[in-house]
């Protein structure tokens, strides 16, 4: 078989790719080694009737653009908005809501503090204001930022040093020079050290939180919701718009050997022995995965190879899913409230997750470990039969290593009872643990890390994944990277395979195949 182009992996920004290739009349082929289409995006369904997400639990941070270009609603996407969005159980009958509505969220804060209820409106306007210069700079090739700042001074007036400190700066810092109060901050924290093996008072943590604030569901800003039938509801819209373009995808079809001659690829090698040729190939699995593995056989420059083995890509994060047969009683019972709906985040205040960031680099695990907890059958009917409540457990820090087996069931045990803790009654009926090294055999994750690699400032823009490979393609000719690995990075964007594309057609344009 032969192609203009082949995508390697049938993640959302593999189908991404490959959707904006078939766009410019190209042969398109993407081949996927499990037996459906997602990559680390998908609904599986682990128990009779109950669908959880096993990577990927919650939508926010994929590009409008890439919606309306796919049609993806048109397609099959559905996305029920969280409201509130966050949930922080503080026992004692105290809790703390954050609404999509500003003025009922500063209510909820006016309970710990008048001045961060004042202060909240203006957060929000901040962030506000970055969302469509964010929204560039995720839909094009990296810039070097401090050439923005100039251009930046008329857009941003009074918040241009706020915004230049965003990428440098730690996220504790930034929220306790505006807000006083813990439960409050507390609650904002999370978003700058999901996927992270870093604690929020490390420099970077700003950027990382600004990154998963910047998005949106249904056109309500900042915004995160529930993709009807699980996350895989992403990738089933996005393969039916690829189809419909002429993709042709290919499951159960692993990739053992990216094919190289003279500085070129030629195609790949399945691992079944069958060979597609193509003068373009775009690999969405990580750069270590892609140059590591898949080019083992390419004479490639050592000190290259060095470079790419020194990305940072310890995967710290791990998922229990699972499904229950009451919800739980967080202090306000156990009939569907709003609070089952929103993501409940177990970090009473910041000094717990910096102990479980300490515990993780001390002890190889953490001993309370943060957790977000997302229980999507309280908006989604779909993903459960009555009377059972799909959900998914999202924590930190579990960093990787070979023997995360020996302790994955006990380490289970520790995360329900810390979920007890706050609802006792949270006693699943059947779950499953995710640990990082499952998510590297299910996923195909080097070290389970869900971003490819971290995403700190050595790791962001120009140096993502490295500075000679920071516009997706290679120092291999025809060779390209479209996934999380590249700028801008993690989360279910779009962003990253659309880029890639762009920078094909580009190529394609000047040189023809």
């Amino acid at each position: 078989m032969k192609f203009d182009a082949v995508v390697v992996g049938g993640g959302h920004n593999g189908l991404v790719a490959a959707s904006y290739l078939a766009m410019e009349g190209m042969s398109v082929a993407l081949l996927e080694r499990r037996e459906l289409v997602g990559g680390a995006c998908v609904s599986e369904e682990l128990w009779p009737g109950v669908r959880v997400s096993t990577g990927a639990y919650v939508l926010s941070l994929l590009r409008p653009k890439v919606i309306r270009d796919l049609r993806l609603y048109e397609n099959g996407l559905k996305v029920y908005m969280k409201d509130p969005g966050l949930f922080l159980p503080l026992g004692n009958a105290k809790s703390l809501s954050i609404w999509s509505d500003t003025e009922k969220t500063s209510k909820e804060i006016s309970k710990f503090s008048k001045k961060d209820a004042l202060e909240y409106p203006r957060w929000v306007k901040f962030w506000d204001q970055l969302y469509d210069l964010f929204d560039l700079l995720m839909l094009s090739p990296p810039v070097d930022v401090k050439s923005l700042l100039p251009s930046l001074s008329g857009l941003l007036s009074e918040n241009l040093e706020e915004f230049a400190q965003v990428f440098l700066k730690d996220a504790e810092s930034m929220l306790r020079e505006r807000f006083e109060s813990e439960e409050l901050i507390s609650a904002l924290i999370e978003d700058s050290v999901v996927g992270t093996f870093l604690p929020p008072s490390a420099p970077g943590t700003a950027y990382v939180l600004a990154h998963h604030v910047l998005g949106e569901v249904n056109g309500v800003k900042g915004a995160w919701g529930y993709v009807e039938g699980g996350m895989g509801g992403v990738t089933r819209a996005m393969e039916r718009a690829a189809r419909s373009m002429g993709v042709k995808i290919f499951t159960n079809a692993e990739v053992d050997e990216i094919l190289v001659k003279g500085n070129s690829v030629t195609g790949v090698k399945l691992r079944d022995g069958r060979i597609i040729e193509s003068k373009v190939v775009l690999s969405n699995a990580d750069p270590k995965t892609t140059f590591l593995k898949m080019l083992r056989n390419a004479e490639l420059d050592p000190s290259l190879l060095r470079r790419i083995s020194s990305i940072k890509s310890r995967g710290t994060s791990f998922k229990l899913v699972g499904y229950l047969e009451e919800l739980p009683d967080f202090g306000k019972g156990k009939h569907l409230s709003p609070e089952h709906s929103s993501s409940i985040l177990i970090m009473p205040e910041v000094k717990y997750v910096e102990r479980a960031y300490s515990d993780a680099v001390s002890l190889g695990k953490s001993r309370e470990p943060w957790l977000s907890i997302n229980i999507q059958s309280a908006l989604d009917p779909t993903v459960a039969p009555s009377g059972k409540f799909s959900f998914s457990i999202f924590g930190q820090y579990l960093p990787y290593a070979k023997d995360l087996d020996d302790i994955k069931d006990e380490y289970g045990e520790l995360v329900l009872d810390k979920v007890r803790e706050y609802a006792p009654n949270f006693k699943p009926a059947r779950y499953e643990v995710l640990t990082p090294l499952d998510l590297e055999r299910r996923f195909g994750l080097w070290e389970g890390h869900i971003f490819h690699g971290e995403m700190t400032p050595d790791q962001l823009y120009l140096f993502r994944p490295i500075p000679r490979m920071s516009r997706y393609s290679t120092l291999i000719n025809g060779l390209y990277l479209c996934g999380a690995g590249t700028h801008p990075g993690g989360g279910v964007t779009g962003a990253p395979g659309y880029n890639a594309a762009q920078q094909v057609i580009h190529d394609l344009k000047r040189q023809p195949l």
